[in-house]
């Protein structure tokens, strides 16, 4: 799993609203069993729900000048995108046993917020693991699943060198230079580690570290069986990177779990989510899947 809050300033995904403009989103709460989460809102039709990556927010999606959420959506569509409980603007406890599963379940909390009955669910990195979740729990309310940079994760699976590196210099409380140093993305600048604390003191300075790191270490229970991944019928895309860390592993389950594939040239894990392909595939599969009139 490749570091995705070391770059976080370059991880937008304007191409993938980039049908319509839009004045600015609708910016919301709500109560799920007791954590606040917040979430964004963009336009009117069948519902499509995006879940960002580790340590990210919704802010993934896209933004505007003053850094807030600013999501496009494409004719016919609502576009809903929430800061999962521990990242963004919404609560952050800091026990592990709060996350993992909850965090599917706050998807499926806020559809039943919204009174959406059944959406399409495009997970990214992180993401991925949650819409697997929400589809293996859930397969009624699925109309479509899109996996970005990653795939579900099946029993046994969960756990990463990364968040055990992460966890421990949080844990320690000496600065997160080492774990940029380690897992910074493929062809960046080596730092040194006087560099790296304080790209670390800029980069979570203001984050709850603490949050991020119950995050990471609950995937287990995030895990699903391919028994009850397939229960959901729903259209399923892979999209990700030539370059990303994770595609052996994508393709892997790929196999087992079927589904059309992209792969973006010349894009890591990071870099994938700002090509044109990126975007264009997924608006394109949307409408392909979306549902009769």
């Amino acid at each position: 799993m490749e570091v995705i809050a070391a770059m976080k300033l370059i991880l937008t995904l304007a191409a993938l609203m980039a049908l319509t403009l839009s004045a600015s989103a609708e910016d919301s709460t709500f109560d799920s069993k007791g954590v606040k989460i917040r979430y964004v809102t963009e336009g009117e039709g069948e519902a499509v729900v995006l879940v960002h990556g580790w340590m990210s927010d919704s802010t993934m999606w896209g933004k505007d000048a003053t850094g807030k959420t600013k999501l496009v959506a494409p004719d016919g569509f609502q576009v809903v995108a929430l800061d999962c409980r521990g990242h963004g603007l919404s609560d952050k406890p800091h026990e592990v046993k709060k996350y993992g599963a909850e965090m599917a379940d706050d998807v499926i909390r806020l559809m039943d917020h919204l009174r959406i009955k059944r959406a399409h669910l495009i997970g990214y990195s992180m993401g991925a693991f949650i819409v697997a979740k929400v589809a293996a729990r859930n397969p009624g309310r699925v109309l479509s699943i899109i996996y970005g940079g990653q795939a579900p994760l099946f029993t046994g699976n969960a756990g990463a060198h990364e968040i055990d590196v992460f966890a421990k210099l949080v844990d320690e409380g000496k600065g997160l230079g080492p774990y940029l140093m380690e897992f910074a993305p493929t062809g960046t600048q080596k730092l040194t580690l006087s560099q790296a604390n304080s790209f670390a003191k800029l980069i979570y300075g203001s984050k709850d570290v603490r949050a991020f790191s119950a995050a990471g270490r609950s995937f287990k229970g995030l895990e699903v069986t391919e028994r009850d991944l397939k229960k959901c019928q729903a259209p399923v895309l892979f999209i990700y990177g030539d370059m990303d860390v994770s595609r052996a592993r994508i393709e892997e389950v790929n196999k087992l779990v079927g589904g059309d594939v992209k792969i973006v040239p010349n894009a890591n894990h990071i870099t994938a989510l700002g090509k044109p392909e990126f975007g264009s595939t997924i608006v394109s599969f949307l409408l392909a899947h979306k549902s009769k009139p």
